[in-house]
């Protein structure tokens, strides 16, 4: 009994700064960016969370900086993208190197420190409940709100003006324009939300999941959150499941290290990535979701682009 629990509890712990990530990037690739410059966001906002936790001992100042982190990179990246018309992919790779470069540097009086004072919050009665209490019900504040995020953004998406505007930034710009907004700026306050969404999911695992620091922490889950809105198909209630399934994945390469069970511990840390892979697979072979139309753009540019050199390439070889 008491291994479920802690397995439904590290699941809910490690799949929710991936639900902060696939949300907010969800919302930037619905109005036409995408924005694989996640990962530098989140682990932005772990390392500047962490260091204001650490030295303020005030958990809303380290959200609100952790936010601000994750939008400086979002920023960059919007700019890049929507003003320049510079490559997104090509971009977000060269970002992710500077956030990891940024951090790094910024990150050495850190590495030391280790995070007291910041514990879990268990709800009144909720936790009381056998088995899914202790699991869903004591937890942080920042896995609290992440609970309803996917709630909150299917709800803009599908039943507001402003998911209309969003939306149709990426998939039919006029429409934006119609209804009296630049999808230009739509744009931006997408991408920064997105930003800023990743921060905070980088400071819930700062903060609360490790409560240290460690230079590039974050360890590839922004890229895969950005794979993760691709399998949810860009719809928000489908998050829960590819975050906690990915947070499932992660928690049995733990457990099974702790039970000593006998597999490779190099087999077991391929477990979430694998998961993902597989998920993808499955995802591709079936019926496509829709990509908004900014994002079928670049990537049919991109397909051509590739086309064309290898065709150059095989006609340079016959002469």
């Amino acid at each position: 009994m008491n291994d479920l629990i802690a397995v439904l509890s590290s699941t809910i712990i490690g799949g929710t700064p991936i639900l902060y990530a696939i949300c907010g990037d969800m919302v930037g690739q619905k109005s036409g960016i995408t924005s694989l410059s996640v990962e530098g966001s989140m682990l932005c906002g772990a390392c500047a969370a962490f260091g204001v936790a650490a030295y303020t001992q005030s958990l809303p100042l380290a959200v609100l900086v952790a936010a601000f982190s994750g939008m400086f990179i979002a920023l960059l990246q919007a700019f890049l993208s929507i003003d320049c018309k510079a490559n997104m992919f090509a971009s977000a790779f060269v970002l992710n190197f500077l956030a990891q470069g940024l951090t790094a540097f910024f990150g050495i009086p850190l590495l030391s420190v280790k995070l007291e004072g910041f514990s879990k919050v268990p709800l009144p009665l909720l936790s009381k409940i056998p088995i899914i209490g202790p699991a869903f019900f004591n937890q942080d504040l920042l896995c609290y709100f992440s609970f309803i995020l996917p709630l909150i953004i299917h709800y803009v998406f599908f039943k507001t003006r402003l998911g209309v505007v969003i939306r149709s930034s990426g998939e039919n710009p006029e429409v934006t324009i119609a209804y009296g907004y630049n999808p230009r700026l739509v744009r931006y306050a997408s991408v920064l939300f997105a930003g800023a969404m990743a921060g905070i999911g980088g400071a819930q695992m700062s903060i609360f999941a490790t409560m240290n620091w460690s230079n590039d922490m974050i360890n590839g889950r922004g890229f895969i959150a950005s794979s993760l809105v691709v399998l949810c198909a860009w719809r928000p209630l489908r998050s829960y499941i590819a975050a906690y399934v990915f947070g499932l994945a992660q928690t049995l390469q733990i457990f099974f290290q702790i039970k000593q069970i006998p597999i490779s511990p190099y087999v077991t840390m391929m477990f979430p990535y694998l998961f993902t892979l597989f998920a993808l697979a499955v995802v591709s072979s079936s019926k496509q979701p829709a990509m908004p139309e900014t994002l079928q753009v670049v990537a049919d540019d991109m397909s051509e682009q590739i086309l064309s050199n290898k065709k150059g390439r095989k006609e340079n070889e016959k002469n």
